[in-house]
């Protein structure tokens, strides 16, 4: 029985295989390694990497608990070696996945979480990696059965899929949310144009350009408001003990701008309190996320939501 990772991006063997090298960017000799089996060893994927040249480090960053991420890191002694690992074992079966390797251009591990807690314990690549400014799609209200096979397919006719994920829960159901990448910015409005309330597997999806999370750019916007609400900041309870600031993130931002998300953790711990705040650009969008949230399921647990009174 795999468990899959919060996010876990890996889990699916159907994941586009890449190799993206930024025009900027010379090639690199340090390799990510994505959808490896929680079991797998650092010495067994040396194993299987030694084949093709000579490894200087190889690594598979754990979580709290000492788990696999799902994903492992391989440096070569020179650029050769790696694009003709690249060449050879992407997509190549290792257990019961297939893995994908491509140039570890960004950090691989996790993001810190820039509105407090909840992003500690993520392994995702996409979702915790920065696409080109304007190149990525979020992509709302998928069906649960809808893959990252079956999301490339619906969304190639604008451009070339650079990369698509769907969020996975700890369980390995869909969240109901992917993200998508394109080469250009032109091509992701495009992609937005006709796209945004087509049907995919029945449901008509939701597709917006994805903004970088968590920033709160409004500053002082709760100073000196002890018990005055701006109309701008709900808060979510009974929400479950694995959801983090980046989930609610996604969730909420199927309604509207969401300038920042906290779920709220303990310190010692960083479990979540099983409540969270959201603050949105505009009252209408909170209220909008009131009346189309509140009752709604997340990983079968209804959340409650109520305007924040002491924002």
């Amino acid at each position: 029985h795999h468990r899959r990772g919060d996010y876990d991006s890996h889990a699916s063997p159907h994941r586009i295989h890449t190799t993206v090298t930024m025009a900027s960017e010379e090639p690199t000799n340090r390799l990510y390694v994505g959808n490896i089996p929680w079991s797998t060893t650092v010495e067994e994927l040396r194993g299987i990497f030694s084949q093709c040249g000579g490894i200087s480090l190889v690594d598979i960053p754990t979580g709290r608990q000492g788990r696999s991420r799902g994903y492992g890191i391989v440096e070569y002694s020179n650029v050769q070696e790696a694009q003709v690992a690249i060449t050879q074992l992407d997509g190549h079966a290792l257990g019961d996945r297939n893995i994908s390797v491509r140039e570890d251009k960004a950090p691989t591990k996790s993001a810190p979480s820039k509105s407090g807690g909840g992003g500690g314990n993520r392994g995702s690549t996409l979702g915790d990696t920065p696409a080109a400014e304007g190149c990525r799609c979020y992509v709302g209200n998928l069906a649960w059965e809808t893959t990252e096979e079956s999301l490339i397919a619906h969304c190639t006719g604008i451009g070339p899929v650079i990369q698509s994920e769907v969020a996975r829960q700890p369980g390995g159901r869909s969240k109901g949310w992917g993200l998508v990448d394109y080469g250009t910015p032109a091509e992701a409005e495009a992609a937005i144009a006709q796209l945004h309330n087509s049907e995919l597997q029945g449901r008509s999806i939701i597709v917006r350009l994805e903004r970088a999370g968590g920033a709160n750019k409004t500053g002082g916007v709760n100073a000196g408001r002890p018990e005055a609400s701006s109309g701008l900041q709900i808060v979510v309870r009974n929400l479950p003990w694995s959801t983090t600031s980046e989930d609610l993130r996604q969730v909420f931002q199927q309604v509207g701008n969401v300038v920042k998300a906290d779920s709220v953790c303990h310190a010692d711990t960083g479990r979540s309190k099983g409540w969270g705040t959201v603050l949105f650009e505009t009252t209408e969008q909170a209220q909008a996320a009131i009346q189309g949230f509140n009752g709604v399921e997340l990983e079968h647990r209804p959340m409650q939501i109520k305007l924040d009174r002491y924002d």
